[in-house]
Parts: structure tokens; sequence; C-alpha cells
């Protein structure tokens, strides 16, 4: 009789297919991006979408471009962290915040976003950086 396995592997690989849909020289196939570069261009993606510009998932994306066109105020900047949390732990699972700092540059008028999370199932800090700004 088989032995089963009751051992777990804790990490999981996440795979996405390339933007330069590049072909891979080996396979031929299209070349791919894995486990964290992967998460980071989902969040990057989910974040910069707008809620209704997806065919068919109308509630996908973020409603942070309205508050873009907000004053740069501390009320404004804590609104526009709980979008960014209350998105990524809508449409996320694969994540874990530890933590969100968003900074408001009053010169340049815009925001910028320094997220630093896990994979779930794994303890190392990944970091994600965008610039937010009226015109992306």
């Amino acid at each position: 009789m088989p032995e089963i396995s009751t051992k777990f592997s804790g990490t999981r690989p996440y795979k996405d297919l390339s933007l330069t849909f590049a072909r891979n020289v080996v396979t031929s196939d299209v070349v791919t991006v894995s486990d964290a570069e992967a998460v980071k261009r989902s969040l990057k993606l989910l974040l910069l979408s707008r809620t209704g510009e997806t065919p068919f998932f109308p509630d996908f994306g973020s409603r942070i471009f309205t508050l873009l066109f907000e004053p740069i105020d501390p009320i404004t900047t804590l609104l526009l962290q709980h979008e960014i949390e209350a998105t990524i732990v809508a449409y996320e699972p694969r994540v874990r915040i530890l933590q969100l700092v968003v900074t408001p540059t009053d010169d340049e008028q815009g925001y910028d976003v320094n997220l630093y999370f896990a994979l779930v199932n794994q303890v190392t800090p990944i970091t994600l950086t965008l610039y937010l700004s009226r015109l992306r």
C-alpha cells in the first residue's frame, strides 16, 4: 500500500505571463514571471484600474482616482490609505499587508505609496512602491 505524505509544503508558486510576450528560447512558449513579481504586477494592475473599467467585472479595481482630485490633506491621505487596504483585502487573497505608508508630496501634487507585504504562507517581506498623481 502506498504511503500518503503528511508533509505540507508551505509555499505555492504563482505564475503570470510576461507583458513583453517574449519567447522562451528553450520551450518556445511565452516567458512567464513567477512568485513575488507576479503578485506585484497583479497588485499594480488592481490598484491602477478604475472601478467599472474592466468589461464584465464592474466591481474590479479601486476608487483611488476619485480621491486624487481632492485637496492633499491628512484626511484625504487617510481615505486613500483605507481605500488601498480595502481593495487589496477584497481582491488579492495571496497578500498579507504588513505595512502601508501613503505620503503626500505637496510640490508634485501626488502621493508616494509604499506597500510592504508578504505572500500567504511566507514570511519574506516584499516592497511595492507606486506614485499616484492626477495623471497616470
